[in-house]
């Protein structure tokens, strides 16, 4: 089987599978589990075309902003303070990091910053293109991908089970 089919098919059954048992996201989580999984069992690069990449980018786009309805602009409006709040805390939160980052590797303070972003992955890489440290700066932005992804369902699970909220 072509390895970019067996990537698409290991992502899509794990999906599945984690739909099916609840798991929160479970259809992304699933699929970034399987395809991991995937790539780790065959050692091998499988990359998927750049512009197979930009379609599923734009479904996902046209998912999210059709989660978006006027019902939703009085929440905003009556949220707004505290989701400015915490986009400040989680920008400093990002900004302190940045600064152990700057201490403790050989990273400058632009790479340090573009590291430690809580920013999209598409874009923090966009602008660290012609970085000295990108490869660095992936490896960050990646691993924060990560633990988000893997992550947040298991504190959504915690939180749902012992606080019945």
């Amino acid at each position: 089987m072509m390895p970019i089919v067996l990537l698409v098919v290991s992502g899509a059954a794990a999906g599945y599978l984690f739909h099916y048992l609840n798991i929160p996201g479970g259809c992304m989580l699933g699929a970034v589990a399987g395809a991991i999984a995937v790539k780790v069992f065959l050692a091998a690069e499988i990359t998927v075309a750049p512009a197979v990449y930009n379609v599923i980018q734009i479904g996902m786009g046209i998912c999210v902003g059709a989660m978006f309805s006027t019902e939703l602009l009085p929440v905003i409006r009556a949220q707004l303070p505290v989701m400015l709040l915490s986009t400040a805390i989680l920008l400093a939160a990002g900004l302190a990091a940045a600064f152990f980052v700057r201490h403790t590797t050989d990273m400058d303070v632009i790479s340090s910053i573009l590291s430690t972003s809580p920013g999209g992955l598409n874009a923090v890489i966009g602008m660290a293109e012609n970085n000295e440290h990108m490869p660095k700066i992936m490896a960050f932005q990646m691993t924060r991908l990560y633990m988000v992804i893997f992550m947040v369902p298991v504190f959504c699970w915690f939180m749902k089970c012992f606080f019945h909220k």
